[in-house]
Parts: C-alpha cells; sequence; structure tokens
C-alpha cells in the first residue's frame, strides 16, 4: 500500500490549522477548538507509538508472544510486569479514545461542525473515528477483560460509562466484555455503511491511509473478521454470520494493509528507533523458541527441507568486530532467568529496518486476514499459501525463495495455518499472544515448567504456572475505582489475576 510521510502530514496540518481563520475566534494563540485532522492524527501517532513501545511491546506484548527476549532483565519474560507497564496499557488506549471522541464531538457539536467541513463531512470524520475507536477497545478488552467502554451508536447507554468526564462521570463502570464485542462488531459494520466509499476523510491527518473512505471501509471489515475469529469457540454463530457479511469486503492483497508509518527525525521517529539509537539501549534480542521455529528446528515444518527466509527480515545477525557475522541468529531461552540469559553470546537483535525511524507499525495485515479465512472455510489450502505468500512478500523476500518454500511446506491444517499465522503477527505482539490463547498454537512456545538445561522456567507470580490469560487492571484503579473494580474483579474466575481468562479464551 501507499505509505504516508508522518512529517509531510504534520506540516501540511499545521499550515490547515494555520492557514483557516474559521478554527479561531479573535485570538489565534488562543483556539476556541483544534482541528479535528489534528486530532485525529495525535490519536494515530500515540496508538502506533506508545502500544509498541520499548515498555508496552518490548517487555510486555512482543515478550509474552515469545518474539523477543529480554537480554538483561529477565523480570518480565518472568511475567513480573512492571507497574507502570501495566498503568501504559491502560492508560494510553483510554487517551487516544479521548481523542478519537473529541474527533466525533468537534463534528456534532452545532457551533465547531460546520468549521470541520473543510477535513470531510461531518459524518464521514465521525465513522471513521468510530472504526478506530472499535479497533483501540478490542486492544483494552483482549488485555484485561471488562472495561469501562463507550460507543457512538449507543452515546445515550447509560452503562457505557467510558469517556463521559465531561459529563461528570470520573469513576466509571465497567462493561462486561462480551458486550463490548458485541457492540463493537456492531459499531464497525454501521460506520463502514456509513462511510462514503468514493469519499476523502482527514487526508492531512490520516497516517495510516491518507484519508482514503474506502481504505476504511476495508479496514473496518477486516477488523470484524479479526474479533469474529476470537469468537470462533464461544460463539461460533456469532463469529461466522460476521465472517458471512464481512469477507467479501475485507482485504484482497497487501495494497490494504493498514501500516503507520513513522517520520524521519528523532521527533517523530518509531519506538525502536528511539529505544535502540536515541537511547543507545541493548535490551532486546530474539526468544530462542522463535528462532528454533524459523530455523525448523521445531514446529510442524521441519520436514521443509530449509529455514524461514523470514529470519533475515526479522533480526539482525550479531557482528564480531574479529570474527565477523554469526552463522545464524541466536536467540535467548525465555522464562529461565538471568543465569541463563547472560550466558548467550553472538545474540541477534531486531532487523535494522525496524530499528530505523521511518518503519512501519503493523495494524492489521492482508496476511492475517488469509489466514483468517483459511480458518472459516475449513483450513483451506488457498487461503494458507496467500497468507504465506503475502507475508513473505511483505517482509521483502525474493519470489523464488517465497515460491520453494511455499512449495516445501506441509498441507493446510489446524497446527500449520495457525503457526504461519503466528509467525505472520510478528511485531505484533498482543494479537500473537491473543492466538495462543484462543487456540494454545503455536505449541512451541516455551511455558512454564519446561527445563534447559539445569534451569526450569519459573514465573514469578505466585498462583501462575502457565502463560498468563490475562493482564491485571492497573493499580490506580484499584485506589481511585475501588466500587467498579471490585465488581469487575469478582466476574473473573480467579479474581483480578493473570490467572482469569477473557471470555473467548476457553481452549
Amino acid at each position: 500500500m501507499k505509505k504516508y510521510n508522518l512529517a509531510i502530514l504534520a506540516a501540511s496540518t499545521l499550515l490547515f490549522a494555520i492557514g483557516c481563520d474559521t478554527d479561531y475566534i479573535n485570538d489565534p494563540d488562543n483556539p476556541t477548538s483544534a482541528p479535528s485532522s489534528q486530532v485525529f492524527s495525535n490519536a494515530q501517532f500515540d496508538l502506533a507509538y506508545e502500544l509498541n513501545d520499548q515498555w508496552v511491546a518490548g517487555r510486555g506484548t512482543l515478550q509474552i508472544s515469545q518474539y523477543w527476549n529480554s537480554e538483561f532483565y529477565s523480570d518480565e519474560s518472568r511475567y513480573a510486569l512492571r507497574t507502570s507497564m501495566v498503568d501504559d496499557m491502560w492508560e494510553w488506549p483510554y487517551r487516544v479514545l479521548t481523542d478519537l471522541k473529541e474527533v466525533i464531538d468537534l463534528n456534532t457539536d452545532p457551533i465547531n461542525a460546520p468549521l470541520m467541513l473543510q477535513y470531510g463531512t461531518n459524518s464521514d470524520q465521525i465513522q471513521v473515528s468510530r472504526i478506530l475507536m472499535a479497533y483501540t477497545f478490542s486492544k483494552l478488552v483482549d488485555t484485561f477483560g471488562d472495561v469501562p467502554y463507550w460507543s457512538y451508536g449507543q452515546m445515550e447507554n447509560q452503562d457505557f460509562q467510558a469517556l463521559r468526564l465531561k459529563d461528570g462521570v470520573s469513576s466509571p463502570g465497567y462493561t462486561d466484555a462480551t458486550i463490548i464485542y458485541e457492540d463493537m462488531l456492531v459499531e464497525l459494520a454501521d460506520a463502514a455503511g456509513k462511510l462514503d466509499p468514493s469519499g476523502t476523510t482527514m487526508p492531512s491527518g490520516d497516517n495510516i491511509y491518507g484519508g482514503s473512505n474506502a481504505q476504511w471501509i476495508k479496514f473496518a471489515h477486516s477488523l470484524r473478521l479479526r474479533l469474529a475469529s476470537h469468537l470462533l469457540d464461544v460463539n461460533p454463530t456469532l463469529a461466522n454470520s460476521v465472517f458471512a457479511e464481512s469477507d467479501a469486503s475485507a482485504f484482497t492483497s497487501n495494497e490494504d494493509n493498514a501500516l503507520f508509518m513513522f517520520g524521519t527525525t528523532d521527533i517523530v521517529g518509531g519506538p525502536w528507533h528511539n529505544a535502540f539509537t536515541v537511547e543507545a539501549r541493548r535490551d532486546f534480542t530474539p526468544s530462542l523458541s522463535f528462532t528454533d521455529l524459523l530455523y525448523n528446528r521445531v514446529g510442524p515444518f521441519t520436514g521443509a527441507g530449509m529455514e524461514d527466509p523470514r529470519i533475515d527480515s526479522f533480526f539482525d545477525k550479531y557482528v564480531d568486530p574479529e570474527e565477523g557475522v554469526a552463522d545464524e541468529v541466536y536467540g535467548i531461552p525465555y522464562g529461565f532467568g538471568n543465569t541463563v540469559l547472560r550466558a548467550v553470546e553472538n545474540e541477534g537483535i531486531p532487523h535494522s529496518d525496524i530499528l530505523k525511524p521511518d518503519f512501519s507499525q503493523p495494524i492489521l495485515t492482508y496476511a492475517e486476514i488469509e489466514f483468517i479465512r483459511s480458518e472459516f472455510n475449513g483450513w483451506n489450502q488457498a487461503n494458507y499459501e496467500n497468507g504465506v505468500t503475502a507475508s513473505m512478500e511483505y517482509w521483502g523476500i525474493d519470489a523464488a525463495d517465497i515460491s520453494a518454500y511455499v512449495g516445501a511446506l506441509p498441507a493446510a491444517s489446524e497446527e500449520t495455518v495457525l503457526t504461519q499465522q503466528y509467525i505472520g503477527l510478528y511485531m505484533d505482539g498482543l494479537e500473537a499472544w491473543n492466538l495462543y490463547r484462543r487456540t494454545g498454537f503455536p505449541n512451541t512456545l516455551t511455558v512454564p515448567g519446561d527445563t534447559f538445561g539445569d534451569a526450569t522456567f519459573t514465573t514469578l507470580v505466585p498462583g501462575l504456572n502457565a502463560i498468563p490469560s490475562r493482564v491485571t487492571y492497573p493499580q490506580n484503579e484499584q485506589l481511585l475505582n475501588r466500587t467498579n473494580w471490585d465488581a469487575a474483579r469478582s466476574s473473573l474466575s480467579d479474581g483480578d489475576a493473570m490467572t482469569s481468562k477473557i471470555f473467548w479464551d476457553v481452549d
């Protein structure tokens, strides 16, 4: 797909704001409202950056899904998540949602709505914001379970109490995650149906699709397929109904991929450029379970006769000043403590393309949608091969290598499709963790109780003897929203613990 440069978009948005007197009344230094396109741009940046930075992803979801490991600190790989990490997993999505609701408010307010027409029709701005809101709320639900919720389609529903600070609701109640899922599916369908497919919305503020309504419609239907796949085991009737409704309108090629490309400077560059270059950290390295899977030492592709060529697009090999480049990408055993991880030499690091400032963060990709189609279609072979091919093309693999690898793959099955889906989700740690919790695949992850030499994988969380099922609510909810937190934790099987399962996790 076409990539939209963040720096250019930011500059053009600023010019729009400065050049338009109608956004300001009397004093241009004290605007009565921000341009909706700028608010939307800010929401996109925070969503792409803050949920994929060195804290939420590097020490959180990318480690729980065992793509990455810590090189120096092993507490997170044994599930002792820092309080600040959990806070970020909760607070940043709500900040993004607050911005998206502000776009909706600007386009529904009688005074501001006419001023926002320069960025697209009021209705189209509302619909695009609804779509991105559903994506953001899905991140919260899939991480925590029940959460405070709000939607445009049910804005009068008094049980949906999130984002109502202006209405005096400072301690919002939590909504059942099942109800949230059902409403998100409705929101996405309704918003997609109301978008003008030939229109352009907030092009100067949309760094994912450049303002293309047609692409946002495809994204909405593709997100419905993702959410439907989560429901397959708990509500197959609804899941299959959603698939039937949205499949034909979802992604059809890599040109449809939802990607957020960061800027080329330190200020607007991506989180991994900031971590590895600006802050000069070397905290992260591949997990051994992932490199062993890619080298086909474990898993269902051991008979393929060749390694997965994506490994050299995912990671860079260690370069020794005297001996040169290592013979392969070395990963660190996951979950075995500091002694084991610090004994590994010549470990790899994330690929240089991931560490460059203008890295494109995947939000939702065609490859994932093809794997979802394969599952809904009874482990369909064509969808399976399409997914692998699309993933490899996305990561820049040569056509000849793609053909050879796909030709050597075992046939589509539950294990092969879901394992390839896991590989294809690289850099989206939360969705990979969702896949594992829902299906148990890939079955190559290191789990508590496994051994490595004389070491045993033991967690640092009392009572947790498996890969976590969720993240506990942030401590501020216990302090500032105690009554509603009490109600939410009482509905969980084990209370507010990492062993309590999200409603769709019935594997």
